[in-house]
């Protein structure tokens, strides 16, 4: 495959891509980056971009490579990316609860429907019904993927 850079160019095991997700949920903790880098990664961008014709935000927009959705109170949102090439599409998405996951798929259609669009609501609603998640992860028991 040709490589994309930064354009497409991450090759990851859906584990992978959750435990990078898992890796952004805490920003004053994280081992990835500085918290006012991932303030500035979710940030919205300046108007008039992303704004409503009163002036105020949209539901959504997109930040600095994650679209993101403010949800409950201030500072709370929902993130997510797409990715896609032919023959594959990949949704990655952190809840604000914490909650991330990682879907790929084999094929990419030639329409406008894209599968994240029937695939996205059904986990949301799957995670909203769970009422006890465990205290323990497993990512130990999956080995990172090495290209």
């Amino acid at each position: 495959m040709e490589s994309m850079d930064a354009h497409g160019g991450w090759i990851a095991s859906a584990v992978d891509l959750a435990r990078f997700a898992a890796a952004l949920h805490d920003p004053d903790h994280g081992p990835l980056q500085k918290p006012q880098t991932i303030q500035t990664m979710h940030a919205p961008p300046e108007p008039p971009v992303s704004r409503n014709e009163d002036g105020s935000l949209k539901d959504h927009y997109y930040g600095c490579g994650w679209l993101v959705r403010p949800v409950g109170k201030e500072g709370k949102a929902n993130y997510w990316h797409t990715g896609s090439l032919p023959g594959t599409y990949t949704l990655l998405v952190r809840r604000s609860d914490g909650v991330s996951w990682a879907v790929l798929f084999n094929q990419r259609s030639d329409d406008d429907k894209l599968p994240d669009s029937e695939i996205d609501p059904a986990l949301h609603r799957a995670a909203s019904a769970v009422t006890e998640w465990p205290k323990f992860d497993l990512f130990s028991q999956y080995s990172r993927l090495d290209p």
